[in-house]
Parts: C-alpha cells; sequence; structure tokens
C-alpha cells in the first residue's frame, strides 16, 4: 500500500525544480490577486499599481495555461486529476483576475512533497541544482520587473512630460532595460526614475549573467542518465538505483576500453614501417 501511495505520488508530481517554481509564481499570482482585491474593496488609490498587477496577471496567464495542460496530458487519470486533485481549478486560475485559485495547487504539491518526505525533495534540487538554479532565476526576473514596472510608473505618472505613460509602457521598459537591450523607446525622464533604472540595470546583469550560464552549462556539460530518486522506505529504489550506477560505469568502463584499443592500432600503425 506504501509502495502504491509512492508510485502515485511521484506520477503527480514533476521535478522538484518546476515544483518549486510553480509554487513561487503562484504565490506571486495569489498576492497580486489580493492586492488588487483589497484596492477595490477599500477603495484605496493605487491606479498605477493595480494597471501594472493587471498587465503581469496577463504575463502568467501563458504559464499557467501550460502547466495545466502539462498536468492534464501526462496525467495517468485525466478525469481523476480534473475531480480529485483540483485540475478544474489549475485551469480557472490561468484565467487573468482569478489567480487566486492557484491555492488549490499550492497546498496540494505541499501536502504531496510533505508525504513524500523532505529530504527526498532537498536531494532532489541539489541534484537538479542548474535546472532550479535557472527557474528560480525567471521567478527573480518576473519579481523584479513587476517591482520596476509599479515604481517607474507611479513615479514617471506625475510628470507631464513623461515618456512612460501606461503600465505596459512601464513593464515593456522593465523587461528592455533587465535585458540590458535598451531600444531607448521608452525611458525615464524624473530623477526618481532613473534611480530606479540603474537599479534595474545593475539586477539585470547579475541575472541574465547567471541565465547565460546555465544555457552554456547546458551545451557544454555531456548527458547523464538521472538517477531514480532516492526512496528510504522502499529497498527497490535503492536497488534499482545502484543498478542504474553499475550500468553507467559498464558504460565508463566500454568507452575507456575502446579509446585505449585506438590508441594501441595507433601505436602500431605508427611502428610497423619501422619493423619493416
Amino acid at each position: 500500500m506504501e509502495a502504491a501511495t509512492v508510485t502515485t505520488t511521484r506520477q503527480e508530481l514533476k521535478s522538484a525544480g518546476y515544483e518549486a517554481f510553480m509554487i513561487l509564481v503562484s504565490l506571486l499570482s495569489i498576492l497580486n490577486t489580493m492586492l488588487l482585491v483589497t484596492w477595490s474593496v477599500f477603495g484605496i488609490q493605487g491606479a498605477a499599481a493595480q494597471q501594472v498587477l493587471l498587465v503581469m496577471d496577463l504575463m502568467l496567464f501563458p504559464l499557467f495555461l501550460f502547466d495545466f495542460l502539462y498536468r492534464f496530458l501526462t496525467a495517468s487519470s485525466r478525469h481523476v486529476y480534473m475531480v480529485r486533485r483540483w485540475g478544474w481549478a489549475d485551469l480557472v486560475a490561468a484565467v487573468p483576475g482569478l489567480g487566486v485559485f492557484r491555492i488549490f495547487r499550492v497546498v496540494r504539491v505541499v501536502r504531496l512533497l510533505r508525504a513524500e518526505g523532505r529530504d527526498d525533495f532537498i536531494a532532489e534540487l541539489v541534484t537538479q541544482r542548474a535546472t532550479a538554479t535557472f527557474l528560480f532565476t525567471i521567478f527573480l526576473v518576473l519579481v523584479v520587473v513587476e517591482l520596476a514596472g509599479t515604481t517607474i510608473f507611479w513615479v514617471e505618472s506625475r510628470d507631464p512630460t513623461a515618456n512612460i505613460k501606461t503600465a505596459s509602457d512601464a513593464i515593456w521598459w522593465g523587461l528592455v532595460t533587465i535585458t540590458t537591450v535598451g531600444y531607448g523607446d521608452r525611458y525615464p525622464v524624473t530623477g526618481g526614475g532613473r534611480v530606479i533604472g540603474v537599479l534595474l540595470l545593475f539586477a539585470g546583469i547579475g541575472l541574465f549573467s547567471v541565465l547565460t550560464g546555465f544555457i552554456a552549462n547546458a551545451f557544454l556539460t555531456p548527458r547523464r542518465r538521472p538517477l531514480m530518486r532516492r526512496q528510504s522506505d522502499d529497498p527497490r529504489f535503492a536497488i534499482e538505483a545502484v543498478r542504474e550506477l553499475l550500468a553507467e560505469q559498464e558504460q565508463r568502463n566500454e568507452e575507456i576500453r575502446r579509446r585505449l584499443d585506438e590508441l594501441e592500432r595507433a601505436v602500431t600503425a605508427g611502428r610497423a614501417p619501422e619493423g619493416g
């Protein structure tokens, strides 16, 4: 029974890095939705921030839609996923303005991770640290662009000569600046806006250097077979993991023997004329 539960959990959960990334993005979307609702209910003046948050919600729509389709298409039972595993909430939460429904996915993933074991989750994050770092950097880019867009729009909208006039202008300026592209079609004209721009430039240099390093590592690092996750409660997983290690070691030994044979043939071919 316990082994069946572990298998079901692993079928529903994706990689540790992906699940952690989606939890963080979901929490960001939930926070944005709660802020929008709070401002609307209590009549708090924050038109600049509201508009930027709405634009960010639109930008997150493709990501949440992909997450729903990914889980739906890879589910062992699509009916069970939609009804018992809150798949309907994932679909509803993809709609801009309804991000609060992501709380169902966050709660379920947290419960599954707790049932599976914190140590195993941390071990997989360490094993996949390159991918996890890449996804976490993407999340930081979203957060920084949202903060920069909100503050720059709030500062610049007070100036009648402002070049950044709408929320979409602010988000566009944030994306262009953080990537250090700098088209120059949108730019701050106030002192406060320029300070925000400088801070965003430094943040972009740091974040995109991480992304560049990940892409270079992905192309240059040799491919290796992923090991199975460690499951301390079921020795069968440990046996399979050891078998994979043995298979990988045999492949390496075969490669060493092949290279040794090539070197011996090259040495023999080089000495043949001398012996003749």
